[in-house]
C-alpha cells in the first residue's frame, strides 16, 4: 500500500512540475523553476498535514 502511494504522489509531482522543462532557457533557469516548485509544494504539505 505504502509503494502505491509514494507511486501516485510522485507521479503527480512530476506531472505538475515538467512543464518547468518547457519554460527553462538554460539549466540556471531550470534550478530555479525546480527548486521554487518543490519550496511551494513542501509549504503546501506542511500547511494540509497541519490543518487537514
Amino acid at each position: 500500500m505504502s509503494s502505491l502511494y509514494f507511486f501516485f504522489r510522485f507521479g503527480g509531482t512530476v506531472l505538475v512540475g515538467a512543464p518547468n522543462l518547457a519554460m527553462a532557457n538554460s539549466r540556471k533557469d531550470l534550478g530555479l523553476l525546480a527548486g521554487t516548485f518543490l519550496v511551494g509544494l513542501g509549504a503546501l504539505e506542511m500547511v494540509l498535514y497541519a490543518f487537514g
